[in-house]
């Protein structure tokens, strides 16, 4: 930074160095900051002055009433800074090094704290923010001047790269800031969100201490052999058990309430630590006698090294781990330790034991469609001929995929989805120009959120050919333990500007990871035009069938006139076309399989099945 302040030392600025610091610097109405502080401003262009207005966002971390709101201006200096010798003289010792200010910013920059005195050493600490529009504390540490005196505070809310003179922002950016405050760099931090409510049904867990559940009765949080001080606190107005000066604590339901987990599956609790190195969670069951040291007493411990620390993190722990601990009829005491041992802090919330909820499952089978077989491309569906699907779960798919039966009807079961991919294969392009709709069953016990997304690989009919296409559609709240039927108009994944080279299908579902979806009746489809029956031809010869050389039509109406014909495969892509009512086709180059005879008439339309070997 180049600029830099000159102080006139004189008696007035001496008699300054006996005042009291004022801290913390909070802009509220009778603290320190607002109207009892003066502010400049220096380097910003034409210098628009610090404001103090409403917080512009009341959320946690701060919650506050009024901020301070800076402008600093693409016309500004790199440096742009405000400035205040209101804040009176002050020294650094180890009880007010640690500098934390909350911010506000649209951009991620350095933000720089310096402190001056007249004729001293100035000292300068950057930091940069993580987060942008939301609030954010940042911390520094003066630790290094501790036994210096300043008498000025200069802030420098949007610090930019290069730290030289230069005019390098690329527009105007708002900075708040808020909450100055000088502490003990060795003061533990604290929680100030509670942990998240657990989702597990009240049937399915024995609570032990949550404000979801109904609790068993515990005699006892913390028992006389503890080494820890038990604190009850409110977090974000939640009950929560606070140990500190802890080695271990023991927990106790009390010989009366032995807690029998033997229909439980896990152990959950939330701990939030500000300095915790190694946590570990021992249960103990008493055994069949449901006395301590009764000679059947089993017991086991779990260590977690190296915890998160400042944020509430979840254990949720199979209780098949403790395999030390043979029975969970008569579970007695929970103890927990944690290091550095005497000094360490936890906090606790949701302590309970659960297993996880029998998910339904579909007994009945989906509808099945009544599309004639010539008016859809089948992937999937025991009514038509499919054509060809290479996977039904690509490699790159995050799901289970389990071919399973529901009421005799095959279905494709997927569970722990995210997404699955499901590819025709590159010799098997789907052409659905000539369809409407995408059509598909899906039946769910859990999904919260639906998603499909189709892709067309475009002329080259190869991925990131440069011509690929797609489109996804999101379907929220979607019913759940019923067949939901999907007809979705093909026209409404405008992303996907052509539909001749369809290569991939893509199903996502929500809660991410859990979700468990059943897939039948895959196929599109096209609304039947009027049609003919062969009672309206004077001949209908389409022979010989099955062909294998040569295919002949010999077509005449008894009233009206044959307008032309089309043959096309399973996965709609044609093979020949013509507009005589007779005609020999040859066909000794074709694929073996199934394939459509589409006539049509000034009457209708009339189509026939035909096969090539």
């Amino acid at each position: 930074m180049k600029k830099t302040f000159t102080f006139f030392v004189s008696m007035v600025c001496v008699a300054a160095l006996s005042f009291a610091q004022k801290a913390p610097i909070d802009f509220e109405t009778g603290g320190n900051g607002g109207s009892n502080f003066t502010w400049e401003v220096s380097d910003n262009g034409s210098n628009p002055a610090l404001e103090v207005v409403s917080n512009p966002n009341k959320t946690a971390p701060n919650t506050s009433g009024m901020v301070a709101k800076f402008t600093a201006l693409k016309d500004g200096q790199n440096w742009a800074l405000c400035f205040t010798d209101s804040i009176g003289s002050f020294t650094f010792t180890k009880d007010n090094s640690t500098v934390k200010i909350m911010v506000h910013k649209t951009v991620k920059s350095d933000v720089a704290l310096k402190f001056e005195v007249p004729g001293g050493i100035n000292k300068e600490i950057k930091v940069k923010n993580t987060k942008v529009n939301e609030w954010e504390e940042l911390e520094f540490d003066f630790s290094s001047s501790i036994g210096n005196t300043y008498s000025r505070l200069v802030i420098i809310p949007d610090f930019v790269e290069p730290y030289v003179t230069g005019k390098d922002r690329t527009a105007d950016n708002v900075i708040y800031f808020d909450n100055i405050t000088f502490s003990n760099g060795n003061a533990l931090a604290e929680p100030t969100m509670a942990a998240a409510d657990p989702t597990y049904k009240e049937e399915d867990v024995i609570s032990m201490f949550s404000g979801v559940y109904t609790d068993v009765t515990v005699e006892t949080w913390r028992t006389t052999w503890s080494q820890g001080t038990l604190t009850d606190v409110k977090v974000d107005g939640n009950d929560v058990k606070k140990y500190s000066d802890l080695n271990f604590v023991g927990i106790e339901p009390g010989t009366a309430n032995l807690i029998d987990a033997s229909g439980m599956e896990h152990i959950n609790l939330d701990i939030w630590s500000p300095n915790s190195t190694e946590f570990k969670i021992k249960l103990v069951d008493f055994g069949a006698d449901g006395a301590f040291q009764g000679g059947d007493d089993t017991e086991h411990e779990l260590v977690f090294s190296a915890p998160k620390t400042e944020e509430w993190v979840n254990y949720h722990i199979p209780l098949s781990d403790f395999t030390g601990m043979t029975s969970r009829e008569h579970i007695a005491q929970m103890i927990f330790v944690s290091a550095p041992t005497g000094t360490s802090v936890i906090y606790v919330d949701n302590v309970f034991f659960s297993k996880e909820a029998k998910l339904a499952e579909p007994t009945m089978a989906a509808a099945d469609p009544t599309y004639k077989e010539e008016d859809v491309i089948s992937m999937f569906s025991g009514v038509y001929t499919d054509v060809t699907v290479e996977t039904w779960r690509t490699s790159w798919s995050q799901g289970t995929l389990t071919d399973v039966k529901v009421d005799g009807n095959d279905v494709k079961k997927y569970s722990d989805l995210d997404f699955v991919g499901i590819e025709p294969g590159a010799a098997n392009l789907i052409d659905a120009s000539g369809m409407e709709h995408i059509n598909l069953d899906v039946w769910s016990p859990n999904s919260t959120e639906f998603k499909i997304k189709l892709v067309d690989f475009g002329a080259d009919a190869a991925f990131g050919g440069g011509d690929d296409t797609e489109h996804e559609l999101v379907f929220s709240a979607p019913k759940t333990e019923e067949w939901v039927n999907y007809h979705i108009p093909l026209s409404d994944f405008t992303g996907m500007t052509s539909r001749e080279h369809i290569a991939q299908m893509i199903l996502v579902s929500a809660p991410t990871g859990t979700s468990v979806i059943y897939v039948d009746n895959v196929f599109f489809s096209k609304e039947a035009n009027s049609s003919v029956s062969e009672s309206d031809f004077n001949r209908l010869n389409i022979y010989p069938n099955p062909a294998s050389s040569t295919l002949n039509l010999d077509l005449e109406m008894n009233s009206g006139s044959v307008l032309g014909y089309t043959i096309t495969d399973l996965n709609g892509k044609v093979l020949s076309n013509g507009t005589a009512a007779q005609a020999s086709v040859d066909v000794s180059t074709w694929v073996s399989g199934v394939y459509f005879v589409n006539v049509e008439t000034t009457k209708g339309s009339y189509a026939q099945k035909v096969l090539i070997k």
